[in-house]
């Protein structure tokens, strides 16, 4: 059974730009940033760049949280991503 894409052009981005490249660039930008997370409440929080912004957008990891620094941008990550990221890429670590 083949995948169905919505939208026009979606099946040709997907092949041009797939996930498990995406989620490496994403991998490779934590390990060089040395990331962070900080535990709060059932979340971990991640202070990021324009870079881990966009690629932390396009996997679907976490949300964005809007704060009232604007020079920093935080993402809002769930537990179940943060141990994705921690333990299974190791690329996140603890703060």
């Amino acid at each position: 059974m083949k995948p169905r894409w919505k939208g026009k052009g979606s099946e040709a981005k997907a092949s041009a730009d797939p996930m498990y490249k995406i989620v490496s660039q994403l991998q490779s930008s934590l390990i060089r940033s040395e990331a962070r997370g900080l535990l709060s409440s059932r979340n971990v929080l991640i202070e990021v760049d324009a870079e881990l912004s966009d690629l932390f957008y396009r996997t679907c990891f976490g949300r964005w949280r809007i704060t009232s620094q604007e020079e920093k941008q935080w993402f809002q990550l769930e537990m179940e991503e943060a141990f994705y990221l921690c333990y299974s890429l190791e690329c996140l670590k603890e703060a």
